[in-house]
């Protein structure tokens, strides 16, 4: 069972904030994050803007620390005791803690129409699938897009 000093649920920009401040008074403390996305924490922001414009993908990174961390990625936190200071994984594996961060940020709400007909676009895999649509002169529309997604379209095409 591994166990963290420090272990974060989430794996987004606030995560890798949290992390950076942990450094900051903690340069060797272990640890611990379980993300349920299959990479590390990334800026979103460049995902509807900067991508678009032509920057590379690895800009979006977001810088972590160098020792002392453990990516437990592609997995979901299915339980958490307080009182035992554990978490639970969806692979079952169990993890303790001294502290825990629950960085979680949002979910998704899904309209109840469309299914796989609409892209939900939050996320790196979403930025991807739409980016191949558009490299294939794919038809779609875009609801909801403010300015940034409007002029992020419009360098697209």
């Amino acid at each position: 069972m591994p166990h963290y000093p420090y272990l974060i649920i989430g794996g987004g920009m606030t995560a890798a904030a949290a992390m950076e401040g942990i450094r900051q008074v903690d340069s060797k403390g272990a640890i611990g994050l379980i993300g349920t996305a299959a990479v590390r924490p990334y800026n979103r922001p460049p995902l509807s803007k900067s991508l678009w414009k032509g920057d590379a993908l690895d800009t979006i990174w977001r810088e972590l620390p160098k020792q002392g961390l453990t990516l437990h990625l592609d997995r979901t936190a299915v339980a958490l005791d307080p009182a035992k200071k554990s978490v639970v994984d969806d692979t079952g594996t169990a993890y303790t803690y001294d502290r825990l961060l629950l960085a979680t940020g949002c979910s998704l709400r899904r309209l109840p129409f469309g299914g796989e007909t609409i892209i939900y676009y939050r996320t790196l895999a979403d930025y991807q699938h739409l980016r191949a649509r558009t490299e294939r002169s794919e038809h779609f529309a875009v609801i909801g897009g403010g300015a940034s997604a409007q002029r992020s379209l419009r360098h697209s095409a």
